[in-house]
């Protein structure tokens, strides 16, 4: 017999409920039953709760000036090249 085979084999019988219990009476595993109950609260996620607090409290001004000067700065790059593309140009029509 392979080693498959005789794992198989050993969880060939279904665990229940009971025989769970007394596996862990056996081993002094304490057991709490769930609580069953037909009416389950759909409570809030809290992840998705701190997610929507943390996006009303982003200061928007702030976000807007930031993005706009980043866009400036990009535009100040942009004209620094093209002026400096501009002087190689003219630099190599005159040779």
């Amino acid at each position: 017999m392979t080693t498959s085979h005789s794992f198989a084999d050993l969880y060939q019988e279904k665990i229940t409920p009971e025989v769970e219990r007394e596996m862990n009476n056996d081993l002094d595993i304490e057991y709490h039953e769930e609580p069953t109950s037909t009416h389950k609260e759909a409570g809030a996620y809290p992840p998705l709760d701190d997610t929507i607090i943390w996006w009303n409290n982003i200061d928007w001004d702030l976000q807007r000036e930031r993005a706009r000067a980043g866009v400036n700065n990009c535009g100040l790059v942009l004209a620094v090249i093209g002026s400096k593309l501009n002087d190689l140009g003219l630099w190599l029509s005159k040779v």
